[in-house]
């Protein structure tokens, strides 16, 4: 039983490594901003739950584990917090994703990176918007 756990963490570690490493890659290769942002976050937070997975199966006692996965969810809880304002704060300076008209986008974006909803409107854009 042993070594079938030892082969199991193994896999995961390379696989977790494996996944890290072209994460990396795609953020060097791709083109836009969103893109690496993209290749970065998610494929970072599964490369680190593959190798923080394989490392509890490592571990000697629960307790070790059970911090393996406090790291992870921290991770994932900060990765995707911090994607997010990065790419509010990109779309706010007017940055946009590479093949998206500008002004298709228009006021819904705007109203998006204000953090306004349809009903928050003010009525003056809701007449000129019905016209």
């Amino acid at each position: 039983m042993n070594e079938a756990l030892d082969a199991v963490s193994w896999v995961l570690l390379v696989i977790g490594g494996v996944v890290s490493v072209v994460s990396a890659l795609g953020a060097v290769r791709l083109e836009g901003l969103f893109q690496r942002m993209h290749g970065a976050t998610m494929m970072d937070t599964f490369g680190a739950a593959c190798v923080l997975a394989g490392l509890a199966l490592q571990a000697e006692t629960f307790f070790i584990a059970f911090k393996l996965l406090f790291v992870f969810v921290l991770l994932a809880l900060t990765t995707s917090t911090a994607a997010h304002a990065l790419a509010k704060s990109a779309l706010a300076s007017g940055v946009y994703p590479l093949g998206v008209d500008r002004e298709q986008l228009g006021r819904d974006l705007s109203d998006v990176i204000e953090g306004r909803r349809d009903r928050e409107r003010p009525a003056e854009e809701d007449s000129t918007s019905a016209t």
